[in-house]
C-alpha cells in the first residue's frame, strides 16, 4: 500500500488528494495543513469580511467528503524540514513523517512591508479564515477610517469586504493603476469607478511613508503625498510569496517557486508541486512562472495528483486566469495583457455607457491574452484558445467577441 503525503490542505492539495483516490483506492492519504481550520473557500474571505458568507458556507467540503475517501488530515502541522534521500518531512516539534510520494502545496505568505514607526498593533495581513474573523472584530471595534494598502486583488476585495461592514475605507495604491502591471489604465479607471460608487476612497500614485502610533497603537500614518490619514487599522495587501523557505537544503531546486515540469515533477524523484508554491513553465512568454489564483491550483492539484498516483494528462503550461467582481465590477484577465513586443497586434472595444472594455491580444495569427471589464461572456472559448494554441484572426476575434463596441485596432511596432 503506497502513501501519499500532501503538504498543505488548500485548493491544490484536497483536489490532489481526491484525484489520487481516484486512481488509487488503497493507498494512505496524509494531508498536513498548518490551518488551524478545515479547508475551506479562501475565496470567499472577502465575502466572509463583509458579512455576505457564513461560518456554514466557508468549508470546502463536508467532513463526509474527506471520510468517504480516506483521506487523514492533520491540521495545526507546521513542516520544517524535508529529506528526499530517505523519504520523510520532519514536523515543528521533531516527529518525522515518511512518505512514498510527496506534493508539496504548501501555499503562500503575504508580503510585509517595514515602514518608519510600523511597529504597532493595529498594522495586519491576511492569509487565512483564523486572520479574516480577527479582522472583522477589528473592524467593528473602530469608528475611523480603514486604510487598505495595496491595489492589486487582495486588496481590493479587502477593501470591498471592509466597506460592507459600514466602515470608511481609503485605499492607497503606490502604482498609477490598480492591479497593475496587468490592467491598463481603461480597465483601472472602470474598476476605480465601481470603488468610488461603493463609498471606497482610492488614492493612486501614493503609498505609505510613515506609520504613527501611541501607546503601542496605530494611531495615523503619513503617505508619500504628505497627507496625514487618521487610523487605527492598516490592512496590507501588496502582494504574496510562495512557502517554500522549509525546503532550504532539501535539494529541490526552486527560483521564485518551487519549479516543476509538465508532469509537476521537481528533480528529486516522488516530489511533486502544484499551486500558488509551484514555478511552472509558461508557454506564452517563454519563462517559468509563478501564477497565485484559485483556478489555478485546482487545475494543477487535479492533474498533479494524478501523476502521483501513477499517470495523467500532461499539463499544458502556466497561465495567468483570473476572474473576480470589484464592487460589482466583472473583470476577468486571461493571458498577456500589456503586450510590448514586435509584432503583436491589440484589439480593444467599448461601450462607454454601459462601463464594458474588452482587449485582445494576437501573436502570429493565436490569441494570447485577454482582458474582459463590465461583460465577461466567451471567457471560456478565450481561455481554451490561448491555452490550445489554436490559429485565429482579427476579423473572427472581432466577429466572435467584440460585436457591436466601437473597435480599436493597433499593431505594435
Amino acid at each position: 500500500m503506497k502513501r501519499y503525503v500532501i503538504i498543505g490542505g488548500g485548493p491544490a492539495g484536497i483536489n490532489a488528494a481526491a484525484a489520487v483516490r481516484a486512481k488509487d483506492g488503497d493507498g494512505e492519504i496524509l494531508v498536513l495543513d498548518r490551518d488551524q481550520d478545515p479547508p475551506y473557500y479562501r475565496t470567499e474571505l472577502d465575502t466572509y469580511i463583509g458579512g455576505s458568507t457564513s461560518d456554514a458556507e466557508m468549508p470546502l467540503n463536508p467532513d463526509s467528503f474527506y471520510k468517504d475517501r480516506r483521506i487523514n488530515i492533520r491540521l495545526r502541522t507546521v513542516v520544517t524540514r524535508l529529506q528526499p534521500a530517505e523519504r520523510w518531512v520532519e514536523l515543528a516539534g521533531g516527529e518525522r513523517v515518511q512518505y512514498e510520494a510527496l506534493l508539496l502545496a504548501p501555499g503562500s505568505f503575504p508580503l510585509t512591508v517595514s515602514w518608519p514607526g510600523g511597529r504597532v498593533s493595529g498594522v495586519t495581513t491576511i492569509r487565512t479564515w483564523e486572520d479574516a474573523r480577527g479582522l472583522i472584530g477589528r473592524v467593528m471595534e473602530t469608528d475611523r477610517p480603514v486604510i487598505v494598502v495595496g491595489g492589486g486583488v487582495l486588496g481590493l476585495i479587502l477593501a470591498e469586504g471592509i466597506r460592507q461592514r459600514g466602515r470608511r475605507v481609503e485605499l492607497l495604491e503606490r502604482e498609477p493603476c490598480l492591479w497593475a502591471p496587468v490592467l491598463d489604465r481603461i480597465a483601472s479607471d472602470l474598476i476605480r469607478q465601481g470603488l468610488v460608487r461603493a463609498g471606497i476612497e482610492v488614492h493612486l500614485g501614493e503609498e505609505v511613508a510613515e506609520i504613527h502610533g501611541e501607546d503601542g497603537k496605530v494611531t495615523s500614518v503619513r503617505t508619500s503625498a504628505g497627507r496625514r490619514l487618521d487610523t487605527d487599522l492598516v490592512v496590507v495587501a501588496i502582494g504574496v510569496r510562495p512557502d517554500i523557505g522549509f525546503l532550504q537544503g532539501s535539494g529541490i531546486r526552486t527560483d521564485r517557486g518551487i519549479l516543476i515540469d509538465h508532469e509537476f515533477r521537481t528533480n528529486v524523484p516522488e516530489v511533486f508541486a502544484a499551486g500558488d508554491a509551484a514555478q511552472g513553465y509558461d508557454p506564452i512568454s517563454g519563462l517559468f512562472r509563478v501564477v497565485t489564483n484559485w483556478n489555478n491550483a485546482v487545475d494543477q492539484g487535479k492533474l498533479a495528483g494524478a501523476f502521483m498516483a501513477g499517470g495523467g494528462e500532461l499539463y499544458r503550461g502556466v497561465i495567468v486566469s483570473n476572474s473576480e467582481t470589484f464592487c460589482g465590477v466583472r473583470t476577468s484577465v486571461l493571458g498577456l495583457t500589456q503586450p510590448a513586443a514586435q509584432g503583436m497586434v491589440i484589439l480593444s472595444g467599448r461601450e462607454q455607457a454601459k462601463g464594458m472594455y474588452r482587449k485582445l491580444v494576437l501573436r502570429q495569427d493565436k490569441l494570447i491574452g485577454a482582458l474582459l471589464v463590465g461583460n465577461t461572456s466567451g471567457e471560456g472559448m478565450m481561455r481554451k484558445m490561448i491555452i490550445e494554441g489554436k490559429p485565429t484572426s482579427a476579423t473572427e476575434l472581432k466577429s466572435k467577441f467584440l460585436t457591436g463596441l466601437t473597435i480599436e485596432e493597433i499593431a505594435v511596432s
